[in-house]
Formats: C-alpha cells, sequence, structure tokens
C-alpha cells in the first residue's frame, strides 16, 4: 500500500493551536490532549494512506492548487496532494475562529 508524507502547514498548526487552547480552558489539560492527539491521528491515518479517497473542497477555486477536504468531528481539514506529500492547509473548525 502506498503512503503519503503527511505535513503541517503553519497556518493549519495555528488552527489546532488555537482550538487546543480552547480545550484547555473548557475541557481541561487531560481532554483537551486527548481530543488533540485523536485529532492528529485521524489525520494522519486517512491522509496518509487514503487521501485521494476525500472530495475537492467546495473552496478549491480559492486556491492556486487542488483542495480537497476531509470532516473529523465538527471540523474541516483543507488540505492538497503533491505527488507523495500531503499539506494539512487549515484546520477549520467551531473552536478554530473559522469554519
Amino acid at each position: 500500500m502506498k503512503r503519503y508524507a503527511v505535513v503541517f502547514s503553519e497556518d493549519a498548526v495555528a488552527d489546532l493551536a488555537l482550538s487546543l487552547q480552547w480545550g484547555y480552558e473548557n475541557w481541561g489539560d487531560e481532554v483537551a490532549r486527548r481530543w488533540y492527539v485523536d485529532l492528529r491521528r485521524a489525520i494522519w491515518e486517512m491522509l496518509g494512506t487514503f487521501p485521494l479517497s476525500q472530495p475537492i473542497a467546495p473552496d478549491s477555486d480559492e486556491y492556486e492548487v487542488e483542495v480537497r477536504q476531509m470532516l473529523v468531528g465538527r471540523y474541516r481539514i483543507l488540505f492538497n496532494l503533491s505527488k507523495t506529500t500531503v499539506t494539512v492547509l487549515h484546520v477549520r473548525g467551531p473552536y478554530t475562529g473559522s469554519t
């Protein structure tokens, strides 16, 4: 089975940091950390093996590259694929300040 490298852009890291901070403040350290680990694991597992199974994002035409999306719970993961590397561009959701 083909494997893809999954990397997170600075914007995606910032999106995750905002959500994690919200989680620390509202859920506590343990629950927020578990949420973070579970979300990152879901992203790596799906995008590391089957990124093309995810649909093209409706707002893909706003980017210079083809952008796909993956839904994980209440979060929309925007990414692009270049050969064997998946770049997570944004993690959109209720606690990142964007949807």
